[in-house]
């Protein structure tokens, strides 16, 4: 097999305040610290997040921001994706937390829950409730597994699967 160029590390947001959005994943989204330089912090989990005048100076050789959106980049399409198995506390903590939220906890087209809300940056964040808890919440709710199946978009192996696995 051919070696590959490269291969995929972490994820980098750039932000205002390191200290507001270190304290904002810490805190708020549970994120651990693998490695604190000051002006990047880089995660256990592969994200990191970045000074934003820093970066921009050193990829850019300048350290504006956007004149027009007053950032260092697009945050309109990119968004960070957790999950969680307890979406009823993820809501009560976010709440706490005073988060800006884009939408409550809402039902997707395929009845996943989710949540999205804004890092201290304005960088959008999704919470999905885990699939195999929205099957096993589908199937406590009496839809049988051809209909989860169905409304989940998910291959009817995938959802016996879930049904039928031991915890």
């Amino acid at each position: 097999m051919k070696k590959k160029p490269f291969s995929f590390h972490s994820t980098v947001l750039f932000v205002k305040d390191v200290g507001v959005s270190k304290k904002f994943y810490t805190e708020v989204m549970g994120e651990e610290i693998e490695l604190d330089l000051g002006l990047n912090v880089g995660f256990k989990s592969r994200l990191a997040i970045w000074d934003g005048s820093y970066g921009r100076k050193v990829i850019f050789g300048d350290s504006d921001v956007d004149s027009k959106t007053g950032d260092f980049g697009s945050k309109r399409m990119l968004e960070l994706y957790y999950e969680t198995e307890d979406m009823d506390h993820t809501s009560e903590t976010l709440k706490a937390a005073g988060v800006r939220f884009v939408h409550d906890v809402k039902e997707q087209p395929w009845c996943q829950f989710t949540v999205r809300f804004l890092d201290p940056d304005g960088h959008m964040i999704e919470v999905g409730e885990r699939m195999d808890v929205c099957v096993k919440r589908l199937a406590g709710l009496g839809k049988t597994p051809e209909e989860i199946a169905k409304s989940t978009t998910m291959p009817p192996k995938i959802v016996n699967y879930i049904l039928t696995a031991k915890e």
